[in-house]
C-alpha cells in the first residue's frame, strides 16, 4: 500500500470518528423544541386591576407530564423573540390538559401556538441569553472594584450556622455601576443600625456566573453582556457557543 493510500485511509478513519463524535454531540444538545410544551387553545380576560395588569386564563394541553414543584405554583411560557409570560397554576385535568393564569398588561396572539414549559428555577432571560446570536456578549477580564459596607438591623432574626443572627451587613458596588447588592451576617453583633456606611477597598472581588453560580474571580475571564450580567467561560464554551440549552438539566 502506498503511502497515499495510508494517509487516504487515516483521513477517512478520522472523518468517520469525527462525524460520529458530531452526531453524538448533536443528539446531547438541547433545544428549544425539547422543552414541555403547552398548547393554547382559548385564551379567556377575567378582569383588570387598578394598576393595568389583566388576569389571563390560558386554557390548552402539555405534550407530557407537567406538575407543580412543590409550594411553587408560578413557572415560565416561553413564547419566542424573547418574550415569555409568568404563569401560574390553576387546574390540571386528565389528558394533561390544563388551565392557567397570567397577569400581563398585553398578551400577544397565542391561541393556536406552542409555548415552551420553563422551570421556576430559571429565568427567561437564561434560555434568549444561550440562544440569541445578537446577545452581545463580550469577553472581559473582571478586576476588583472597592464596595461600601453598611451594617443593619433586620426586623427578625435568622438562624445561619446554628447561631442567632439579627444584624448583617449589606456590600455595594461604590462605582454604582451595578444594582446587585449582598448581604452576609455581622461577624460583630455590636455593629448596629446607624453606623456610617465604610468604603472597603477591593472589597467587590468577585460575580457570580449568571448560569452555575460559581465565582468570577478578580483577575478571571468571563463573558458580559450589555446589562452587565456575566457567564464563566466554561458555561460560555459549553452551552453559549453551542446554543445548548441543557444546563436547565446539568445544573
Amino acid at each position: 500500500m502506498t503511502v497515499g493510500g495510508i494517509f487516504g485511509l487515516y483521513s477517512k478513519g478520522a472523518t468517520s470518528v469525527r462525524c460520529r463524535r458530531h452526531q453524538m454531540d448533536a443528539k446531547l444538545r438541547k433545544t428549544l423544541d425539547d422543552f414541555p410544551k403547552f398548547s393554547v387553545s382559548q385564551l379567556t380576560r377575567v378582569g383588570t386591576d387598578s394598576q393595568g395588569f389583566t388576569r389571563f386564563e390560558l386554557n390548552g394541553e402539555f405534550d407530557r407530564l407537567v406538575q407543580p414543584q412543590g409550594q411553587i405554583t408560578w413557572f415560565w411560557l416561553l413564547i419566542g423573540d424573547r418574550a415569555a409570560v409568568c404563569a401560574q397554576w390553576k387546574s390540571v385535568g386528565p389528558g394533561n390538559v390544563a388551565t392557567v393564569t397570567a397577569d400581563e398588561k398585553e398578551m400577544p396572539e397565542i391561541v393556536g401556538k406552542t409555548l415552551y414549559y420553563l422551570s421556576p428555577a430559571w429565568d427567561a432571560r437564561h434560555i434568549w441569553m444561550v440562544l440569541d446570536d445578537q446577545w452581545g456578549w463580550k469577553r472581559v477580564l473582571f478586576q476588583a472594584v472597592d464596595a461600601v459596607a453598611e451594617a443593619f438591623e433586620a426586623t427578625d432574626i435568622s438562624i445561619v450556622d446554628g447561631r442567632e443572627v439579627k444584624t448583617w451587613t449589606k456590600l455595594s458596588r461604590a462605582d454604582k455601576c451595578k444594582s446587585t447588592e449582598r448581604y452576609a451576617p455581622t461577624l460583630d453583633d455590636t455593629l448596629v443600625s446607624g453606623r456610617p456606611a465604610q468604603l472597603v477597598p477591593g472589597g467587590w472581588d468577585h460575580e457570580h456566573c449568571q448560569l452555575c453560580r460559581e465565582h468570577i474571580n478578580n483577575g478571571d475571564f468571563g463573558y458580559r453582556d450589555e446589562d452587565d450580567h456575566l457567564l464563566c467561560e466554561s458555561c460560555y464554551d459549553k452551552y453559549v457557543k453551542h446554543h445548548d440549552l441543557s444546563f436547565v438539566d446539568d445544573l
